[in-house]
Parts: structure tokens; C-alpha cells; sequence
């Protein structure tokens, strides 16, 4: 059977529910439509589409080079970016990693709400491909929204891989248990909220400098992520090929109100 077109959306269910640590929670969905689903990689960013109050499924786009497109505009869905924890093709599901803080925005009530059976739509998988450059050396930086990005990232990477992996979690409890490390890479780990973010950026300061065949991943905060790339980019010298640094979110603010300050920042 041939794949469809990189550009579609699916309709998934609820197919399993499993509480990671006190602020993770993983959501795995299934459909028979994702056995052809375009996964070549984990952590790349995927929309979902959450049905609004009163509705039972949520309206999934159409596709054009400009976007997503909706048949019916006044009744399109609530749109969120994840990024992919797992997939598994043989048996049909796409596993995310919701951060769980109440019901302070849709895709976290969804997920602290959610049932088996409940249903919801993803988009097929975007962003860089492959994500994770060959390098000689790596620095990976996250708090807990780019955590489950880069679990994945780490399983995947050449196990002579050397560096650093440095994580903000609100709690130590939150450090997942599955997570490997290959010998030569380093965990340094900050527990607590935002306010720790300078410490956090002073510490990735002091490491020695990335070269140029090295290679950075950064996501998460936006007050996090931007001292980080201006320390790569200016500091260190380092080639926009050679890094990833993506604010997931900024304090305050929903995805549609952050929505085009952080494709202007994204773009610089």
C-alpha cells in the first residue's frame, strides 16, 4: 500500500493512559490510518486538533502550500503543537507526552480529562529532517515541555556520542527513569521553576565552547531559549546548520496569541 501525502491529517483515539511522573503524562493513540503514517524520526513537532465544547470530533484541515485550510472556519478546532514521544507502525499508534498543570489550557485539560475511546487529530510530522545532525560533540537543552523530545533524541544517538544534556524539571521526580545516557554524555540537572533559568544559562556559559562540526539542540521557554541561541550564535560561533534552538512556548501566553512572535524569532 503506498503512503499518502506527507501533508494529512488523521483521526486517532485514546488507546492508552500512562502517568509518567506528577507533571508528565503520556497519551498513546491509535488508528489503522497509521500504519502508512509519513514517522521517519521521534521529536519531530506534529499538530493536534482538539475538538471545541459540545463537539465529539474535532474538524481536520485541508491542506494547500499556504497552510492549513477549513471547510467550515467557524467551527475549526483547537490546534496545539507536541512532538512525537514514540511511534509504532505495526501496531498503529503515536505516543505524546502532555505536560500536566490543570486545566490551565486545552491540550493539558484534554489530557488530564482524557478517556479511552476520546478522539483527536494529529497532523503528519514537520520540522528539521533528520533532527539530529552528526556531530562530534552535543549539548542538549530543555525544560520538561522538551523533555519528551529529547528522550527521544538520546535514544536514537550513536552510542560513542559525547557531551552534555542539561534539564529544568519542576521536580527530580520528573527525570524519567528509561532515560540512557551513552558514557561520554553528561547530565546536569536544574529542579525548580523559571527563575532558574539564569543559573541555568550562566552554567551553559562556563562550558567549554561548541565547535564547529559540533551540534546543539535547544527547546522549551522562550526566556530560556533565547539567551541560548544568542550564546551559540554569537559566543560560540556556532552555523545555523550546526544548532536547533526553538522557544516551545513563552510564559503568559497561549499558541495563538505566541503564534507569530515566535516565527519572527524562529526566522531571525
Amino acid at each position: 500500500m503506498n503512503k499518502r501525502s506527507p501533508h494529512h491529517a488523521y483521526l486517532v483515539r485514546v488507546h492508552d493512559i500512562i502517568d509518567l511522573s506528577p507533571n508528565l503524562r503520556r497519551l498513546v493513540m491509535h488508528s489503522a490510518e497509521l500504519a502508512n503514517y509519513p514517522h521517519q524520526f521521534n521529536g519531530a513537532h506534529i499538530k493536534i486538533f482538539l475538538a471545541r465544547s459540545g463537539q465529539i470530533t474535532p474538524q481536520l484541515p485541508q491542506f494547500s502550500n499556504h497552510g492549513f485550510n477549513w471547510v467550515e472556519p467557524d467551527n475549526k478546532p483547537i490546534v496545539r503543537t507536541y512532538t512525537i514521544r514514540d511511534y509504532d507502525a505495526k501496531a498503529c499508534t503515536i505516543s505524546i507526552d502532555f505536560v500536566k498543570h490543570g486545566d490551565n489550557g486545552p491540550a493539558s485539560a484534554f489530557a488530564e480529562q482524557a478517556q479511552q475511546g476520546d478522539v483527536l487529530g494529529i497532523s503528519s510530522p514537520g520540522g528539521p529532517n533528520p533532527m539530529l545532525k552528526t556531530a562530534a560533540r552535543y549539548l542538549f537543552v530543555g525544560d520538561i515541555t522538551a523533555l519528551p523530545a529529547i528522550e527521544s533524541l538520546l535514544a536514537t544517538i550513536q552510542p560513542d556520542a559525547s557531551g552534555d544534556v542539561v534539564l529544568l524539571l519542576p521536580q527530580a521526580e520528573d527525570l524519567p527513569v528509561t532515560l540512557s545516557l551513552p558514557a561520554g554524555m553528561r547530565l546536569h540537572t536544574f529542579y525548580g521553576d523559571l527563575s532558574l533559568i539564569p543559573a541555568l544559562v550562566k552554567f551553559i556559559t562556563n562550558l567549554t565552547p561548541l565547535a564547529c562540526d559540533d551540534f546543539a539542540w535547544v527547546a522549551g521557554e522562550a526566556t530560556l531559549v533565547k539567551p541560548l541561541r544568542e550564546l551559540l550564535r554569537t559566543q560560540w560561533q556556532l552555523p545555523p546548520q550546526r544548532h536547533y534552538a526553538v522557544p516551545y512556548w513563552r510564559q503568559g501566553e497561549n499558541e495563538e496569541s505566541y503564534h507569530e512572535a515566535r516565527h519572527k524569532f524562529i526566522e531571525k
